[in-house]
């Protein structure tokens, strides 16, 4: 004998069904939303009354009488949505225009709970166009959370009338019928940055680009800690303006699939490219329709965007799906790859688009159950064979579609980028790309042509109309389109092609022979020129050399004035502030003063340092000046380097103050370069004053070539190097740090300023002896 029993249903059923399933409080506003629309609302408001921690949904939608509260909105997990008994239409609204007859955003039956989700309190008021009376429901969810050993459907709800929608509402309530949640005890604050995501958030999932005609979706804002431009900047229509921009700057495929066919257009920037139809084999999209708009933006694009949308495409989205007219969250979001399209990308990023790359919208229309939603609301689609091949469908008829043409025509033009039109055309061999592009789809026998840009066949009068690869292309279309005037025009060019290249052959023999001898002439010319390019040792100064030496020493005698001018002022401050430290009692006075003491000491050292290098600038000019063939107006010479210092370093310096041997080494190597000479001889000089000072008698400075193909100059001495245990290697470069007695520290810090300034880099040498102070110097300039 058996005893019938039946389920008993927890109070925490309300946790499980609301806040623990809608989690996202986004999710769960545009859930309540969903609901409006469904009850064929023309408009919604969603209001923020934050001055009393509520949240207003009000809609003026059919509305609901007492009977379909207590049999449908108090039935649990009941949707008549699903049973198909929701069929009451009101003819062209809004709904219409965004999903099919029949067609429902929810059908779960608990999008009731995501008012849970947003607070501990709901006061729901709806009344039809047939009802004098509304209906009040008053929930107070918190009662659930009390004590889970109690029965669901043991807590109770009050359900009672009134005359009209509540007349404390912070907007005006519909005029016949609709419905009104008021949600109150807000489980967290609702603050200007939170608001303003949420509209980015709704605008992506009512109409992100801005399709619809109108916006049914309005939001307002009531908030005292909050000014009238922050108030005004959050309220308003939710929805974006962005498709005019992405269609006129990007390039795009459309693509339309119904039962039996698919359709594709592409476009460059609205430039239409082609037009073609295909058979549909996916059968798991018999009965639906889908449309899909997908767009790549270059960087010119994107920055476009940015300027407009006030986010970076990337932050925006990628690809949204949307279900019977409503997002199917989260697939497009910044992180999403349902599709796929990143863990492709991975395979080769020069070959493949990514999410980063593109931005568009899938629509499907689908009768009830066709495609299933996850219960989460933010799980996306419930994977089936239909699923499976909708994003099929998206990845080769839509993105790879747009791809292959992106990736094979319009990314080997460099400068295409930076595009915002589809002026790239103009160039002959993006045409000719293009043409072999579509011949590869006319070799298709299960692709029809339906239209094709005819100036990618413009290519007889232009170079790239000789190669041979255009030409194929163009006899591939021809022959698939029957086009016999497009066949004879190749073989005109064919005939052309050949004349041309005989006479380019003869061409470039003739300039061959030309340029040899150019060459030859060039080569003497630059012996010449370098054998009296820099220095001359017999050379006597004229009148017009002395002058212009003359010149050099008083810029920099005027850039050392100036820096002593600054120097003395901030030795000046120093004083003051030190007398005020004298006198300061008070401790933030004290802090102040020490401050500003630091403050102009710091300043007084900086002019120091400036102050050494331009005088070692100024006794550069003095050791080789009377001996230049050079303007010493001019601060860059075009030469080279290499050169340069061979003639300064034994001809100009040797015998002068410094180590008693010193000597150069090109090694056969030249490195020609745009370089500042004056700067060039004040590294040499203090590398030497840095090896004297540590008891060096000879210097050889020597040539060579690094594995990077870029010329360093060894320097080594014989002098005793350094402790290791005393000084630290890595701050030899460093300002203000000596490693010799007496030592300014300025040495080794301007050589490798000015290296920096020119290019050059100089660092100890990786494999030297310890204790030994080799440096390696790294040219400026490529080597010839």
């Amino acid at each position: 004998m058996t005893i019938p029993q039946h389920f008993r249903v927890s109070s925490h059923l309300k946790d499980i069904i609301g806040q623990d399933l809608v989690t996202n409080e986004f999710v769960a506003v545009f859930e309540l939303v969903k609901n409006s629309f469904d009850a064929r609302a023309s408009r919604v408001d969603i209001i923020f009354d934050n001055t009393h921690n509520e949240i207003w949904i009000v809609d003026d939608g059919k509305g609901m009488n007492e009977v379909g509260i207590k049999d449908r909105w108090l039935f649990v997990a009941y949707s008549a949505k699903a049973d198909g008994s929701e069929t009451e239409r009101v003819s062209g609204d809004y709904r219409d225009r965004i999903r099919p007859s029949g067609q429902f955003a929810g059908s779960k039956g608990i999008g009731r709970f995501s008012c849970d989700t947003l607070g501990g309190l709901l006061t729901m008021s709806t009344r039809t166009s047939r009802q004098e009376t509304t209906q009040v429901l008053t929930v107070e969810w918190r009662k659930f959370e009390l004590d889970n050993k109690q029965l669901f459907q043991r807590i109770g709800v009050d359900l009672g009338q009134a005359h009209g929608f509540p007349d404390d509402a912070p907007i005006i309530m519909p005029p016949d019928s609709g419905t009104v949640l008021r949600i109150g005890d807000l489980r967290s604050d609702w603050n200007f940055e939170k608001i303003s995501r949420l509209r980015q958030y709704l605008g992506k999932l009512i109409d992100p680009f801005g399709t619809t005609d109108d916006t049914p979706v309005h939001l307002t804002v009531v908030d005292k800690r909050l000014n009238e431009e922050a108030v005004r900047s959050l309220s308003g229509p939710i929805g974006n303006d962005i498709r005019n921009l992405l269609a006129e700057k990007t390039t795009r495929v459309l693509v339309n699939i119904d039962s039996s066919r698919i359709e594709t257009h592409l476009f460059d920037r609205e430039r239409l490219i082609y037009i073609i139809k295909e058979k549909n084999t996916y059968r798991g999209l018999d009965n639906a329709t889908v449309t899909m708009e997908i767009f790549y933006l270059n960087r010119a694009a994107k920055h476009n965007f940015k300027l407009q949308m006030g986010v970076r495409s990337v932050e925006f989205g990628s690809i949204f799906l949307f279900l019977n007219g409503f997002r199917i969250f989260p697939i497009g979001e910044e992180n999403d790859d349902t599709l796929g399209l990143n863990r492709r990308k991975q395979q080769g990023s020069s070959r493949y688009l990514g999410t980063r790359d593109v931005l568009g919208r899938v629509d499907v229309t689908a009768s009830m159950g066709m495609f299933r939603e996850a219960s989460s609301r933010d799980a996306g689609l419930i994977d089936d064979a239909r699923v499976r091949d909708l994003y099929e469908a998206i990845r080769r008829k839509a993105v790879m579609r747009l791809e292959r043409f992106v990736v094979g025509v319009m990314w080997p033009d460099k400068a295409d980028q930076w595009r915002e039109d589809a002026s790239g055309f103009e160039q002959a061999s993006t045409r000719s790309r293009a043409a072999q592009l579509v011949a590869q789809l006319a070799e298709n026998t299960s692709v029809e042509i339906e239209y094709y840009d005819p100036d990618i066949v413009d290519l007889f009068d232009e170079e790239a109309g000789a190669l041979d690869t255009a030409l194929e292309s163009l006899v591939s279309i021809a022959e698939s389109q029957g086009d016999l005037s497009l066949l004879s025009r190749v073989e005109a060019a064919r005939a052309r092609q050949a004349a041309l290249e005989q006479s380019e052959r003869e061409a470039v023999e003739t300039a061959r022979q030309a340029m040899a001898a150019t060459a030859r002439a060039n080569e003497r010319i630059a012996l010449l020129e370098r054998q009296a390019t820099y220095l001359a040792t017999t050379q006597d100064m004229t009148v017009e050399q002395m002058g212009l030496l003359l010149h050099q020493v008083l810029i920099y005698a005027g850039h050392i004035g100036a820096a002593l001018d600054r120097g003395l002022r901030n030795i000046r401050e120093i004083s003051e502030a030190a007398q005020e430290i004298e006198g300061c009692e008070d401790d933030e006075d004290l802090v102040a003063a020490a401050a500003a003491v630091r403050h102009h000491a710091k300043l007084a050292m900086n002019d120091l340092d400036y102050i050494h290098l331009e005088n070692d600038r100024l006794m550069a000019v003095a050791r080789f000046a009377s001996n230049a063939r050079f303007n010493l107006e001019t601060d860059l010479l075009n030469g080279d380097i290499l050169k340069f210092l061979d003639e300064y370093v034994n001809q100009v310096r040797v015998d002068r103050d410094g180590v008693e041997s010193v000597s150069f080494d090109a090694n056969g190597l030249s490195q020609w370069a745009k370089f500042p000479p004056v700067d060039l001889v004040v590294i040499v000089d203090n590398l030497m004053d840095n090896a004297r000072k540590h008891g060096a008698r000879q210097m050889k400075l020597k040539a060579r070539r690094n594995r990077r193909g870029r010329v360093e100059i060894e320097v080594s001495d014989d002098g005793r190097g350094m402790d290791e245990d005393r000084i630290d290697p890595t701050k030899l470069f460093d300002k203000g740090y000596t490693s010799s007695e007496g030592g300014t520290g300025l040495g080794l810090f301007h050589v490798r300023q000015v290296l920096h300034k020119m290019g050059g880099e100089i660092a100890l040498a990786p494999n030297r002896d310890r204790g030994r102070v080799d440096f390696i110097i790294t040219l400026p300039g490529e080597g010839k």
